[in-house]
């Protein structure tokens, strides 16, 4: 049995068949989720199990380490290194 297009539900031949991202789609299916463009398996990029072209590809944001005292006390001994001058250095 044939299995099903991840997009639009139906089936899906040999012929027309890309299996990505753990799904299988036709080859006019398996498009960017933001801007529609064509993709194939040398330009798409997958995030969430989605398929996206090279510009809508999500960012990702990192969040901000909370100050913990063990984070404090790395930063200062950081800051405390980078002060000390390295042997040979002349200031």
């Amino acid at each position: 049995m044939n299995p099903q297009c991840a997009r639009c539900g139906k089936i899906v031949y040999p012929t027309e068949k890309v299996s990505c991202l753990d799904k299988n789609w036709h080859k006019g299916c398996f498009h960017c989720e933001v801007c529609k463009m064509t993709l194939n398996m040398k330009n798409y990029k997958g995030y969430d199990k989605k398929p996206y072209c090279n510009a809508h590809y999500p960012k990702t944001s990192f969040t901000i380490v909370a100050d913990t005292p063990e984070n404090l006390r790395l930063r200062q001994q950081s800051e405390l290194q980078s002060q000390i001058p390295k042997p040979g250095c002349v200031l």
